[in-house]
Formats: C-alpha cells, structure tokens, sequence
C-alpha cells in the first residue's frame, strides 16, 4: 500500500470543508478493489472508524476543479462533543466540538478510490486568546484508521485479533478472534488480557480513537502479545501474521514458539 499525503484546506464555518493550500497535511490511501459509493457506505456503518454518539454531516460531491488530479470528490463529517478541562489548575471544564473528516475521491483516469482522513478538534489557541479549530489527529493514527478500510476491501496481512477500547484493571481484553487466524492457532482467546505488543504498553487513546500500536498490513511481521493472568503473571506469545484477503480468508498461518 502506497500513503500519500497532499495539501489538506483549512477548516471552514460549520461543516464545509475545503481541500486546498494550506501547511498542514492529511493521509491519503488508494483503494483498488472498491466504488465510491462501497467505500462511502463502510466509512458510514463501522462506527469503529469515529467517536461514540458522533452525528453525521454529507458535503456534496464536487468537480475536479476542487481537487486537481480527481473527477469527483465528497466529504463525510462525523460531529461529536469532547469535555475540555480548563483552567489554571483544571479545574473547570467545558464541552468542544469534535470532527471528523473522510474525503472520499476518484482519480480522473477512474482507477481505485482515493481515501483521507483526519481530526480536529476545538481547543484553547493562546496566541489568539479564543478557541478554534487545531488538527488533533496523527500521522500515525490516520495510518491506523486507513489501514482499516484498505484492509477490509483490498486485504493484507493481519493477526486476526481486536482488541477493546474499554481498559480492564490490568489491559485491554481480546473481545474477537477471526478464524482460521495468527491469533487463533497460537491459543490467544476472547478475554484475554493484553498488556503489552512488542515491549510496548499498549494503551487506548480516545482523544483520536486509536490505539498507539499497529499492526504493518503491506508485509508480513513477528509480532510478541504480552498477556497477564488473573494472578499477575506475564506470558509472550510470538506471531508470524498471515495475508487476508476479502474474499477468501486466511489460507495459512505460522506458530512460533
């Protein structure tokens, strides 16, 4: 999978959003094996890909002239509310507006289905002594969320894991496991308790609705789930991921002990 990144425009009164020349940028992935309307409908009904009770705004779709190098182009807005604190201690807090971004487009040469996405959110600017809107997304946790989509239609490499959003005293539980996956041949199951991947505390940040781990899915990758046990024991468990596709699964999977 090529990332690319292009020139994202500023954001706009209300929830017109305009793509042009600006200093701040968004990633951009292309998808091959899908339309437009495919890919808008999935951005639409996952709500893993925005924040929980998000209400949801459509631009309409533009000319070429808006995006050079596109022959269509739309934006889906997810809306939602965060709690800010404020004060010098914090100790008062008020509520922003939260939104996010999916611009869906199609090349002029009508080959695959360009993808971007990124957030922002209304925050304290010091500098102008007011709120207004600041991107508060990551390159990485664009990545994460594209890689999702470009998974689910045009396949890769994956674990066959998920884990939930919702801490538990000691991690983050397993709450799926795909069949016939990584995950599944090397015993990790739903309720399993992960606290670490790769020496890395894995933790779950809301603020831009992704995790701080992921996964490559262009090649294939060693990956050490670290889970604990009910008594506090730590426990390595080593996985080779396997290829995805749409279509037909996974066809083979590696252990390692």
């Amino acid at each position: 999978m090529v990332i690319s990144r292009f020139k994202k425009g500023a954001l706009c009164t209300g929830l017109l959003v305009l793509f042009a020349a600006s200093t701040a940028v968004a990633t951009s992935v292309k998808i091959i094996n899908a339309t437009p309307i495919e890919v808008k409908s999935y951005i639409l009904t996952n709500r893993a890909l925005r924040h929980p009770n998000s209400t949801v705004s459509l631009i309409p779709n533009y000319g070429s002239s808006l995006q050079m190098g596109s022959s269509s182009y739309e934006t889906i807005v997810f809306k939602s509310a965060k709690k800010l604190r404020v004060g010098l201690f914090g100790e008062s807090s008020v509520k922003t507006n939260r939104d996010t971004y999916f611009s869906i487009s199609t090349p002029l040469n009508r080959v695959g289905v360009e993808v971007s996405y990124f957030e922002s959110t209304e925050l304290y600017n010091p500098n102008k002594g007011k709120f207004d809107d600041q991107i508060t997304s990551t390159d990485e946790s664009e990545k994460i969320i594209l890689n999702k989509i470009k998974l689910h239609f045009d396949g890769g490499y994956t674990n066959g894991y998920t884990l939930s959003h919702e801490k538990g005293k000691k991690g983050y539980p397993i709450e799926k496991i795909e069949p016939h996956s990584p995950a599944e041949k090397v015993g990790l199951k739903v309720g399993d308790i992960v606290v670490k991947i790769n020496g890395q505390k894995v933790n779950f940040n809301k603020d831009i609705n992704t995790f701080n781990i992921s996964n490559n899915i262009d090649k294939k990758e060693l990956e050490t789930v670290t889970i604990i046990s009910d008594s506090g024991v730590e426990k390595d468990i080593v996985i080779e991921s396997a290829y995805w596709n749409p279509k037909t699964g996974i066809k083979s999977v590696y252990y390692f002990e």
